[in-house]
């Protein structure tokens, strides 16, 4: 598409979804391409009528102060709440995990040079902290992310900023959800879960209680996920974050009502989204408003990667999916 046709393009996206209302969970994640200008991704995430959008992730090892953070302000004016992710480590490429850093205090004072430059609504602390490939500690890894954890959300509470975990992975959540329905004794509602969420993991309905599971198979389901929850129960944390990118708009509202309930804190989720094996235009509106009912937060990972798909395609256009999202979030103009 030619400059003047997608600038059109976007012209016409923000006329037709109007301005969202401020009680709008929604939000967006659309990362630039080399060279793609920030302007017309942020036409786009308004045009879609949401409310919260999602920077690239903040990588602490490479911050320079915000004299350097040309994307700090272009983000700065664009009228919508900012959800930055910040990590002390880690690739874009995943090949190396995130650690606690070894020294809090100028790890706080780091945050709070992040958070005036970008001036964020939330921060959001890691990601998938419940997988060993995307966070590790020696020891405790679990107590090492909740020192971490407590010290940026002190940092983002002195600005008055929400502060939340980095986001439990949606196989871990869904797995620790399945294990919460064995201990409340819903051995059926386990087993219809099971079949629809882990198909995977064949057998477990032979499990009726919680007690009959194995402590092996319950820790390679799970892994970290139940010891963080219950830290973040404890810690002073904004919400509780997952990662959902499953088409079962009823599995979604499941998994968020467990792990509010477990935590005690609001739900959010800074990332959700279709995998390229399951691109179900019909599944958009039902998640959405699953997600409506949920949460306080819910942005939508709109980036093509090999296993992910975007709402738009390269030029600039929705694809079917984009556009049942904005028919959901025009109700909220």
């Amino acid at each position: 598409m030619q400059p003047f046709r997608f600038l059109v393009a976007s012209a016409l996206l923000v006329l037709i979804a109007g301005t969202a209302r401020a009680d709008n969970p929604y939000g967006v994640m659309l990362w630039p391409r080399p060279g793609e200008d920030t302007a017309l991704l942020l036409a786009r995430a308004r045009g879609l009528g949401v409310a919260w959008y999602r920077p690239p992730t903040v990588y602490l090892g490479r911050w320079t102060g915000a004299e350097t953070c040309a994307a700090c302000r272009a983000f700065a004016g664009s009228g919508l709440r900012l959800a930055i992710t910040v990590r002390t480590g880690g690739e874009e490429g995943g090949t190396r995990p995130s650690g606690r850093p070894p020294d809090l205090d100028a790890y706080r004072r780091r945050i709070d040079e992040v958070l005036a430059a970008w001036a964020p609504s939330l921060i959001v602390v890691e990601n998938e902290e419940d997988d060993p490939a995307s966070y590790s500690a020696p020891g405790d890894a679990v107590a090492s992310y909740g020192e971490e954890l407590a010290a940026a959300c002190a940092a983002a509470h002195a600005r008055k900023i929400a502060c939340a975990n980095g986001g439990i992975s949606q196989a871990r959540a869904v797995a620790a959800t399945w294990l919460g329905f064995l201990a409340d004794g819903q051995a059926d509602r386990a087993c219809d879960f099971a079949q629809r969420m882990l198909a995977d993991h064949p057998g477990l309905c032979a499990y009726r209680t919680l007690d009959q599971l194995p402590a092996a198979e319950r820790a390679a389901l799970a892994g970290r996920a139940p010891d963080l929850l219950a830290l973040y129960r404890k810690l002073p944390i904004d919400g509780v974050n997952f990662h959902w990118f499953g088409t079962d708009a009823q599995a979604f509202a499941e998994v968020a009502s467990y792990l509010g309930r477990t935590t005690g804190k609001p739900v959010i989720t800074n990332e959700m989204g279709q995998r390229r094996d399951a691109v179900d235009p019909n599944s958009v509106r039902p998640l959405l408003r699953a997600a409506l009912a949920a949460t306080r937060v819910a942005i939508w990972f709109s980036v093509d990667t090999a296993t992910t798909v975007s709402l738009f395609d390269p030029d600039g256009r929705l694809r079917p999916s984009g556009w049942e999202f904005q028919r959901q979030t025009s109700g909220l103009r």
